[in-house]
């Protein structure tokens, strides 16, 4: 396990499992030893992601990607919505129009980086200084590992609300810089406290304790430092070298109520559970979530997907096992994009830039990382007078995006949700795709998407200062969720993203 410290103190890493283990390629190989083994072939740098197996629990399920609002929450974004996340219309070289939607396609990536791009050596130089801090902290060689099948993480029944807040915040950070069959999945609740070597396969078990006696034990002669925040660790089949369940411990005391403090700790905790066992060098990357102590001026927690840290999250997919981290070069990477291929749409749903609404998808290095944007509306559903008397309102539109090998992908998009329930159903239908970086085409021109089609049944809520619309996983849906929000000052638009397990796609739609 690693012990997380609020300022940067050195931990009892030799008295720890986990010191052994860094991080993951996909598929076998590998495993956490402190070794140099000889690894396994590695796994197929890009593969289609398969249909998921059921969750291992009946409440398991995925969680949307993060909704935030900007301005005052005037505006609302899913995923990386907002300015240098993602190109405007103008970046991109081929455009046409899709029904009211002007759309866009071609490659792209921020000067700046702010969007998460960065070139193949910057990721090398972030996962070897893993090894740098290792050594400082007086650690062996550190190898990429196998992360296993996919994790279902379960909170003690005893947490605060608050303290659920900070783990959802921090699993649809970690879960927006992976492909979907490496995402966490949140699952039911546990209700007793089982030793660290007990936790099922598969599994994460995270417990807020009052101090830290109901933490593992450490060896014998050894004690936690008076500054730890939280622990991590991971068990692992060594003979199959994989990791198999993790396991978390935040003293909610030692944190404070400051609620960025939590979200950061418990980010860091978690990925040590999900099999990162090592600390990154914090004099290089001093605001890393995989730092060993806070950073100085925590003001918000790092969105992973715009940093070079969830770039490295994605790059570890590719690394074969039993690689050192020391031996790390760009060649281990795979082929590396520094910008990715865009398609986006738009509209303006009222005549003035204030209600215009976007939404589009980027693919690079085999991830799709969907988005939408789009103003806030002025009243609740209900209370817009435009829709006074209706029993069902429909909004209808187009969607964009990409399948897991990267084919751009289009159709249509409807929404409809009843007033009265505020529950309702995402259709999407004709879709189609093209030959990789080429521009979608009229509708007719492409090739049927799968069988053409996935239906979802939603519901709405209210998140970031505005209402919003998320898969209810009825029986019957599509694999796969649906994340959105009604934008424009009187409800003009519907916006948001389609995630499914061979499907990145954003949407737009209008009343």
């Amino acid at each position: 396990m690693r012990q997380f410290h609020e300022t940067c103190r050195r931990s009892l890493a030799g008295a720890f499992l986990a010191a052994a283990l860094l991080l993951s390629a996909c598929g076998g190989g590998g495993g956490p030893t402190s070794g140099g083994e000889d690894a396994t072939p590695p796994p197929s740098p890009i593969p289609t992601p398969e249909p998921p197996s059921p969750p291992p629990h009946p409440l398991a399920k995925p969680l949307p990607t993060e909704i935030r609002g900007s301005q005052g929450s005037r505006y609302v974004g899913i995923g990386p919505a907002f300015a240098n996340e993602g190109p405007d219309i103008s970046d991109l070289e081929t455009r046409s129009r899709r029904g009211a939607f002007a759309v866009g396609s071609g490659r792209w990536g921020d000067p700046l980086g702010r969007d998460g791009s960065v070139s193949a050596a910057e990721v090398v130089r972030f996962l070897r200084s893993f090894q740098t801090q290792n050594d400082r902290e007086g650690g062996g060689d550190l190898v990429f590992v196998d992360f296993g099948a996919q994790k279902t993480l379960r909170i003690d029944s005893t947490a605060h609300v608050s303290e659920r807040r900070a783990v959802i915040a921090a699993l649809r950070n970690i879960n927006t810089s992976l492909p979907w069959r490496h995402r966490i999945l949140l699952g039911r609740d546990i209700s007793e406290r089982l030793a660290t070597e007990d936790i099922p396969e598969d599994e994460i078990h995270v417990h807020f304790t009052d101090g830290r006696e109901f933490w593992p034990e450490l060896e014998e002669g050894e004690d936690y430092e008076p500054n730890v925040l939280g622990i991590g660790g991971s068990n692992f089949d060594r003979e199959a070298r994989r990791v198999l369940g993790g396991f978390t411990y935040v003293d909610r005391q030692a944190v404070g109520p400051n609620a960025t403090r939590m979200e950061f700790v418990v980010a860091h905790e978690i990925l040590h559970a999900w099999g990162m066992g090592a600390h990154v060098d914090p004099e290089a990357y001093p605001d890393a979530l995989l730092a060993p102590h806070l950073p100085r001026d925590l003001n918000d927690v790092p969105r992973l997907w715009l940093t070079v840290e969830g770039e490295a999250l994605l790059a570890e997919i590719k690394i074969t096992p039993g690689t050192r981290a020391s031996d790390l070069t760009v060649a281990d990477l795979g082929p590396w994009e520094e910008d990715g291929f865009h398609l986006l749409g738009q509209t303006d749903l009222g005549g003035t830039a204030a209600d215009t609404v976007q939404f589009g998808a980027g693919y690079r290095n085999g991830l799709g990382k969907p988005w939408a944007w789009g103003s806030v509306p002025a009243t609740q559903l209900r209370d817009n007078p435009e829709m006074s008397g209706l029993r069902m309102a429909t909004w209808a539109g187009s969607l964009l995006g990409f399948s897991g090998a990267g084919l751009p992908v289009a159709g249509d998009a409807e929404i409809g949700i009843d007033l009265a329930s505020l529950r309702g159903r995402a259709d999407f239908s004709e879709l189609e795709s093209w030959a990789r970086e080429t521009h979608p085409g009229v509708p007719g021109s492409g090739f049927r998407w799968g069988d053409g089609d996935l239906r979802y049944t939603i519901g709405v809520a209210t998140e970031a200062g505005t209402e919003v619309f998320v898969s209810t996983f009825a029986a019957g849906d599509d694999p796969g969720m649906v994340t959105g929000a009604f934008v424009g000052a009187r409800h003009e638009g519907a916006a948001g993203i389609l995630e499914h397990p061979d499907l990145s796609a954003a949407f737009g739609a209008a009343r």
